[in-house]
């Protein structure tokens, strides 16, 4: 029989806040931002203990569709390039640990409240209105009180434990996207060109030697980092795993640490432009491509794309195309769409006040979003929202009725 217990807490409002984000990564980042620079008090809540979410934990590169980006995305790549640790494969790579210490400048410079090391655990409700959040971290169980509250955590935990309905994966079974464990190699002399070399070297190295080494995934990358002899790996796959499912996860990263150990060794042993690699590190943080999708004021589909559709309420310009990493098998199903626009009203949760989310999770079909999942169009997603918060507070009104054009000014300027 199940049993469960009840708890009673007296836990203490360690502060409030005009807006609080959960989530640090690239929408995290641009929410915060945002909303900190217009003048809003923002908290910036982040589980690890940096800032950049994918970028840095999950070791992704490049950042696709970052080229018609204005905005902080702009700044960043800009200073990047000052830096000279930009460039790298397709000229749109960056130095890990650079990237680090430019957020923690950046957030230093608008004024963002930041708090790693710290997990969102539940949202303070009263009725279908947000007013904060509970988080868990070294000090205990703490409440934060905010006006507006931005979920950047990709899963949309905060939208999902509000009450808000959410999708998972394919319409037709929940499955989602592969998930895959990026790696860092040292020692890479190697330039990869297209997206069938590797996988080319492995098959050639098998005929060569008799192996029959199988690769977890058809279309792995060796993404090589700027002024650097490293490179980020993606490779890993697993599938037909639960992404919201702490025991599932816990079985991913380990397999996908010894996917990643496995072929490093194959390939020192069997592929001469590849004998001198060492595999550096796995990524602290898993690469899920997908999880929950919140229901929005307005959905987001396939259709939307394919015709390039441009809305009166449209925040940022998407050009990537849809690219679907198959839950059940070692394909890979991609194709081109006309840059279209995600509207603000993906991000607002449908039936939900003061609660706005950006990322991954916002509206969207599952086919829709395998094209704006990217971190360039997360990033852009989150200083929308951020501006947008910041004018809900100020003026005191819903964020359905904010002016759009203003939130774009901000933006561009």
């Amino acid at each position: 029989m199940q049993t469960f217990m009840t708890e009673t807490n007296q836990i203490p409002v360690a502060g409030e806040y005009d807006v609080i984000v959960a989530g640090g990564g690239p929408a995290g980042i641009g929410a915060a931002y945002a909303s900190a620079a217009a003048g809003a008090k923002t908290l910036l809540v982040e589980q690890m203990n940096f800032l950049g979410g994918m970028w840095t934990g999950g070791l992704v590169n490049p950042i696709f569709d970052f080229q018609n980006k204005s905005g902080l995305l702009k700044k960043i790549v800009d200073e990047l390039k000052k830096r000279n640790v930009w460039g790298g494969m397709w000229d749109m790579c960056f130095q890990i640990e650079e990237m680090k210490c430019l957020l923690d400048e950046y957030m230093e410079e608008a004024g963002v409240h930041v708090l790693c090391g710290t997990v969102f655990s539940k949202p303070i409700m009263e009725d279908n209105t947000i007013k904060g959040i509970i988080v868990e971290n070294k000090n205990g169980r703490s409440a934060f009180l905010g006006k507006m509250i931005i979920d950047c955590t990709g899963d949309a935990d905060v939208a999902s434990r509000a009450g808000v309905t959410c999708h998972k994966g394919r319409e037709e079974d929940d499955m989602v996207q592969a998930m895959t464990l990026m790696f860092l190699l040292g020692n890479v002399r190697y330039d990869q060109q297209s997206c069938d070399d590797v996988f080319n070297l492995v098959l050639k190295a098998n005929k060569e030697h008799g192996q029959d080494f199988l690769l977890p995934y058809e279309r792995p990358y060796i993404i090589q980092l700027p002024a650097s002899n490293m490179a980020v790996v993606q490779l890993t796959h697993m599938r037909g795993f639960e992404p919201l499912d702490a025991f599932d996860l816990t079985k991913v990263n380990k397999i996908g640490r010894e996917q990643a150990r496995a072929v490093v060794a194959f390939l020192k042993k069997y592929v001469p432009e590849l004998k001198d690699i060492e595999l550096v590190q796995t990524a602290p943080l898993l690469g899920v491509r997908e999880s929950r999708r919140i229901v929005g004021e307005y959905t987001i589909t396939l259709q939307d794309l394919t015709e390039g559709k441009q809305f009166p309420d449209g925040i940022t310009d998407v050009t990537f195309g849809v690219d679907i990493h198959s839950p059940d098998g070692s394909d890979q199903k991609c194709f081109n769409v006309p840059q279209y626009q995600i509207p603000f009203r993906c991000l607002i949760p449908k039936g939900m006040n003061n609660l706005l989310v950006a990322g991954r999770c916002i509206s969207g079909t599952h086919e829709a979003m395998a094209s704006y999942r990217v971190t360039g169009n997360c990033i852009a997603m989150g200083e929308a929202a951020g501006y947008a918060a910041y004018e809900a507070v100020t003026q005191k009104k819903d964020v359905r009725k904010i002016d759009i054009d203003e939130i774009k000014k901000h933006i561009i300027k």
